[in-house]
C-alpha cells in the first residue's frame, strides 16, 4: 500500500510538474573555439602593415602548442566549457520538454508540405510500399540527416559562402529532424512535502543528460562552420573549373583548382586563412570527440558479437599479433612495423584491432571471478595478466592509427552499431556529429590546398612554417 501511495503521488506530481527553463536550463559554449572566432574576426579590422611574417609564425607556434597539449580531445573539449544563461525559455508540460524561441527562418506553406512529406517517409521507415521492410525510426532519422548534409554541402570542393536557399534548407530541415530530442526526458529522484507534512520521494522529469550536453555543443559547432563559409567572400583566391588542356570538340573538365595572385596572398589574407584553418581543425577535433563518445556508449549488437571470432589472436591475424607481442615496443614503433600503404590498409588494421579488443575485454570480464578463486595455483604471470598486456598494446596501437589517419571511414563495429541501433537520441547525435566532423575536415583540407598554392607562388611565404 505504501508503494502504491507513493506511485500515485509520483504520477500526480508529474502531471502538475512545471519548470521555468529561464532559471534551470543552461547552454554550454566552447571557450577555445569562441576565442578563435574572435581572433579571426579581429584580423579583418587590422591593417596589413601591422602583420609581419614573424608575427604569423609566432601565432602559429602558440596555437599549435595549445591545440596539441591535450591527447584526449573529448577531455580538452569538455574542460573548456562555461555555462551561461540561455536566451530562449522553455517549459515542461505533461512530462515533455519544449524549447520556445523563434526559428532563424520564416516558415512558408511549401515548408509545411515538405515537412509532411519528409516525416511521412520517416514514419514509413524509408519503405514507400508501406510494408514491413522499413528500417527503424532511429536509423531513418540518422539516414535523413546524412542525406540532407550531402544535398546541401556535397563534396565541398570550393571554399565559398553557401547559397541562401541551401543554408535556409539546412537550418529548416535540421530543426525538424532534431525536434524529437526536445521530447526526450529521464526521471530523477526528488523530495516533496505532502499535505500532511510528510516527506515523499518522487521521480521528476528532466532533459536527457546526453542530449542536454551534446546537442547545444553540436549546434554551436554547426553555426561556427556556417560562419566560416560565409566569411569566404571577397577573397584573394579563386578557382578554375576547366583544365588548361582542351580538345577541338570537347573540353576536359576537372575538379576545381585553387588559384592565387602571382605574388601570392597578402599578409592579411594569409593570416586569416591560417587561423581559420586552425579553427576548422579544432571544430573537427571537437565534433570527432563527441562522435566517438556517443559510439562508445552504443552497445555492440548481439548478432554481430556472436559472429565475431572469440579469439583475439584469430581476429588480429599472425602479423598483427606478432607486432603486439614484441617486447619493449612503443605505439609509434608498432605503427611503423605495420608498413601501411593506404587508408584501406589502415582501416583493415583498425577493424582487426577493434575485434580483438572486444574479444579480450569480454574474456577478461568473464574470467575475472575465476582469477580470484584460483590465484593461489596460478603462475605469477597468469593468462589474464597476459591478456591485459595485449589489450593495453592493442588500444595504444588503435589510438595511434586514429591519430595518423584522423578521417578514416567508419569501422565495421561502428557501422553495425548504427545499423542495429534502436536508441533514437544516440543515432541523431551520432549522425549530426559525423556530418559536422566531415564538414570541418573538408574546410580544413581546402584551406590547406590554398596555402600550398600560395607557398608555390611565394616560397618565402610565412605559411610554409605551418
Amino acid at each position: 500500500m505504501v508503494i502504491m501511495r507513493q506511485t500515485l503521488a509520483c504520477c500526480t506530481r508529474i502531471r502538475e510538474f512545471s519548470i521555468d527553463f529561464a532559471e534551470q536550463e543552461r547552454i554550454t559554449a566552447y571557450d577555445g573555439l569562441e576565442s578563435c572566432i574572435r581572433n579571426c574576426q579581429s584580423y579583418d579590422n587590422d591593417s596589413a602593415t601591422s602583420r609581419g611574417d614573424g608575427d604569423v609564425t609566432d601565432s602559429l607556434n602558440d596555437d599549435d602548442s595549445r591545440s596539441s597539449s591535450s591527447n584526449n580531445a573529448f577531455e580538452s573539449f569538455s574542460s573548456q566549457w562555461t555555462t551561461k544563461k540561455r536566451d530562449d525559455q522553455g517549459s515542461c508540460d505533461n512530462g515533455n520538454f519544449y524549447v520556445k524561441g523563434k526559428p532563424a527562418y520564416t516558415i512558408q506553406f511549401s515548408d509545411v508540405e515538405t515537412m509532411k512529406d519528409k516525416f511521412a517517409k520517416l514514419l514509413l521507415g524509408e519503405d514507400v510500399t508501406g510494408g514491413s521492410n522499413g528500417v527503424s525510426t532511429a536509423l531513418a532519422l540518422s539516414n535523413a540527416i546524412i542525406n540532407l548534409a550531402a544535398s546541401v554541402f556535397g563534396e565541398l570542393w570550393k571554399l565559398e559562402p553557401l547559397a541562401e536557399e541551401r543554408k535556409r534548407k539546412w537550418q529548416r530541415e535540421m530543426d525538424w529532424l532534431l525536434s524529437p530530442t526536445k521530447h526526450m526526458i529521464e526521471f530523477v529522484p526528488a523530495k516533496q512535502s505532502g499535505s500532511n507534512g510528510q516527506r515523499l520521494e518522487i521521480m521528476t522529469p528532466k532533459a536527457r543528460a546526453d542530449i542536454h550536453m551534446n546537442l547545444p555543443a553540436l549546434q554551436k559547432l554547426d553555426s561556427m562552420l556556417l560562419g566560416m563559409l560565409d566569411s569566404m567572400d571577397n577573397t584573394e583566391f579563386w578557382y578554375t573549373e576547366v583544365s588548361s588542356r582542351a580538345e577541338e570538340k570537347s573540353t576536359r573538365w576537372c575538379l576545381p583548382s585553387p588559384k592565387v595572385p602571382i605574388a601570392g596572398l597578402s599578409d592579411t589574407e594569409r593570416k586569416k586563412l591560417l587561423n581559420q584553418g586552425k579553427l576548422a581543425n579544432q571544430i573537427f577535433k571537437a565534433a570527432k570527440a563527441i562522435n566517438e563518445n556517443i559510439l562508445a556508449e552504443m552497445p555492440v549488437p548481439s548478432v554481430i558479437k556472436d559472429a565475431l571470432p572469440k579469439s583475439g589472436r584469430e581476429s588480429l591475424g599472425e602479423d598483427l599479433y606478432r607486432i603486439l607481442t614484441a617486447e619493449s615496443t612503443s605505439a609509434e614503433e608498432m605503427f611503423n612495423s605495420l608498413n601501411l600503404r593506404s587508408e584501406n590498409s589502415a582501416l583493415e588494421a583498425v577493424n582487426r584491432l577493434e575485434g580483438a579488443i572486444l574479444a579480450w575485454k569480454e574474456r577478461i570480464t568473464d574470467q575475472a571471478p575465476v582469477r580470484r578463486s584460483w590465484s593461489f595455483v596460478k603462475d605469477p604471470i597468469s593468462e589474464l595478466d597476459k591478456l591485459e598486456v595485449l589489450l593495453s598494446q592493442a588500444e595504444a596501437l588503435l589510438q595511434q592509427l586514429k591519430t595518423k589517419y584522423p578521417n578514416l571511414p567508419q569501422t565495421f563495429l561502428n557501422v553495425t552499431k548504427i545499423q542495429y541501433g534502436t536508441d533514437i537520441g544516440h543515432l541523431i547525435m551520432e549522425a549530426y556529429s559525423r556530418v559536422l566532423l566531415n564538414l570541418g575536415y573538408s574546410i580544413w583540407i581546402r584551406i590547406g590546398e590554398i596555402l600550398q598554392v600560395d607557398i608555390s607562388s611565394n616560397p618565402n611565404s610565412s605559411a610554409a612554417a605551418c
